[in-house]
């Protein structure tokens, strides 16, 4: 982790972070093998694929100030939720548009349901009079056939 990061000479803001950073992994580094037994090689050494993403958070946060907000950590990635009363209350706002717009969503597919039924009813209604049709021309062409 961060070996291969380049630092511009003369950068000394970020040769700050780089050091702080790889003071961090090493630090990582002793507590993961803390637990290992002695003889275990650093390159069997396995750390959590988010480390890299932890350090450099923390370093930033701390030489940056940190980000207001709810930190969730899942499936290796961070993200940040917004806490403050503003974004609330656009939450808030957003949700209410969406319920609004849920219900009309709901309305439209209340009346196409309907509208589908009385069509289903129209096409049993044409199958019953085509069937009923069916059976008159079968009794006619019997009937033109004993003529003939």
């Amino acid at each position: 982790m961060f070996e291969d990061v380049y630092v511009r000479p003369g950068d000394e803001t970020a040769k700050q972070l780089h050091v702080a950073m790889v003071e961090q992994r090493t630090t990582v580094l002793q507590e993961a093998t803390s637990q290992l037994p002695p003889e275990t090689l650093i390159e069997d050494v396995t750390v959590p694929e988010d480390a890299s993403f932890q350090i450099l958070t923390n370093v930033m946060d701390q030489n940056f100030g940190h980000r207001h907000g709810k930190v969730v950590w899942c499936m290796g990635k961070a993200r940040v939720r917004e806490t403050g009363a503003s974004s609330s209350g656009l939450n808030t706002v957003e949700v209410s548009a969406l319920k609004e717009g849920v219900t009309t969503l709901k309305g439209q597919l209340t009346v196409q349901n309907e509208q589908m039924r009385a069509q289903e009813e129209q096409i049993r209604a044409q199958g019953e009079q085509i069937r009923t049709q069916g059976e008159e021309m079968k009794a006619y062409l019997g009937h033109v056939r004993d003529l003939v």
